[in-house]
């Protein structure tokens, strides 16, 4: 009986378990890109909705357009000195006034009998100082003349003791009686002495009570006319010449000490405010140049002042003119203004849109080679001007990116462009 013979099985060639693991490691690999894909936080938009805009080479000229309000290049402001009510108005709004000219009068009761009464009190010091003052003068001269005097005595000693000498060695006279006048004479010079030490102290001491007495008439002097200039103030004169811009007062209208009056402004001299994005607030400073169209005449400004108080994310520079001013100019219109910040630069360039408002130019969304899907992607971003935005890094020429706004995507990672 013939046996079975053992068929031995045979091995899968080396091919079949290639193509095996080949197709294992493609499922696995379209399992997780599968799984990746769906965990991206993804928002669908049609593609009509967005502006897309391609990423290129070209020249920044360093220029960003900002609006300016034509000012007064100096204004003064009227404030009441003294409060008071307003009795009589000089001048109409509007007007053009001299430096001195009378603009309006204000009544105030109290100032009046308060400037009176001081009136009184600082001319009765004063009275009283120039009475000191007198009587120091006074005691000068009696001074003076008391040492005259003693002056006098002494000479007439001298002279009855030249004649006596010759008496008393003649024996003519007594011993005593020349003795007598010999004292006399002594006691009148240490007398004199005397007086003259005193007429030295004296002196020292009206030269400075006099200097004293100086410098309080003065500071009185001050006071008086102080109090004089308070009452005259209440009627309000014009500082400097101009055009009287701002003069909000009635008749019988009661007006506080400090209170806003009205404003004069410098005619023909004008300032350009302009408010600018903190974005630029280190690239500018005094001394740069804006230009700007005006009736079709071309014009230019430098910056004069920047203010370093920000509101609202923007802060306030004053513009000076350079040259020729407009004589069409008014105050408070509006001009467009090109400011220069720097020379113009090869690089590369990414159209501004409102996406810079979301983003500040940190990310965008940049569309894939198929161009029906944008990623986002964090960039740097340098200079700008009204056009473009020079990017630094995060992006390359030709990359196509989305710079409408980001309201509805602002939290997506993918945007999908539906048709």
């Amino acid at each position: 009986m013939a046996m079975d013979k053992v068929i031995q099985k045979r091995s899968r060639p080396w091919w079949q378990w290639l193509l095996g693991l080949l197709a294992a490691g493609a499922l696995l690999w379209f399992i997780y890109q599968t799984v990746a894909d769906a965990s991206i936080k993804t928002t669908s938009v049609p593609a009509s909705q967005l502006i897309i805009s391609s990423v290129q080479m070209g020249t920044l000229e360093d220029v960003i357009s900002v609006r300016g309000t034509v000012q007064p290049l100096n204004s003064v402001f009227l404030d009441a000195v003294n409060g008071g009510v307003v009795e009589q108005i000089f001048v109409q709004e509007g007007a053009f006034v001299e430096a001195g000219q009378p603009l309006l009068q204000l009544s105030n009761t109290t100032l009046r009998l308060s400037v009176a009464t001081n009136d009184t009190a600082i001319t009765e010091q004063l009275n009283n100082l120039t009475n000191i003052s007198n009587g120091l003068e006074m005691t000068k001269l009696s001074t003076e003349r008391e040492i005259i005097n003693i002056e006098y005595q002494i000479s007439t000693l001298e002279r009855q003791l030249r004649r006596q000498q010759q008496l008393v060695n003649e024996r003519m006279i007594s011993q005593e009686d020349f003795d007598s006048i010999v004292d006399q004479l002594e006691y009148q010079k240490r007398l004199l002495v005397n007086s003259k030490a005193r007429q030295a102290l004296e002196d020292r001491i009206r030269e400075d009570r006099l200097q004293r007495i100086a410098q309080q008439m003065d500071k009185l002097e001050d006071n008086l006319t102080l109090a004089q200039s308070s009452f005259e103030g209440l009627l309000v004169r014009a500082p400097i010449s101009g055009q009287l811009t701002s003069l909000p007062v009635q008749i019988g209208e009661s007006k506080i000490n400090g209170q806003r009056l009205g404003q004069i402004d410098v005619v023909n001299q004008y300032k350009i405010a302009a408010q600018i994005d903190e974005f630029y607030v280190s690239r500018v400073a005094p001394g740069q140049s804006a230009r700007f169209t005006l009736a079709g005449a071309s014009y230019s400004v430098v910056i004069d002042r920047v203010y370093p108080e920000i509101t609202n994310g923007l802060f306030t520079t004053d513009l000076i003119f350079d040259m020729d001013v407009p004589d069409n100019l008014r105050r408070g219109q509006t001009l467009q203004l090109e400011l220069i910040l720097g020379s113009p630069q090869e690089t590369l360039l990414l159209p501004v849109g409102s996406f810079v408002q979301e983003t500040g130019g940190n990310w965008v969304f940049v569309l894939d080679a198929s161009g029906q899907n944008a990623y986002r992607r964090n960039i740097s971003v340098g200079r700008r001007n009204n056009r473009f935005i020079e990017v630094r890094e995060g992006l390359s020429a030709g990359d196509r990116v989305i710079t409408s706004g980001y309201g509805s995507i602002a939290n997506a990672e993918r945007v999908q462009l539906s048709q």
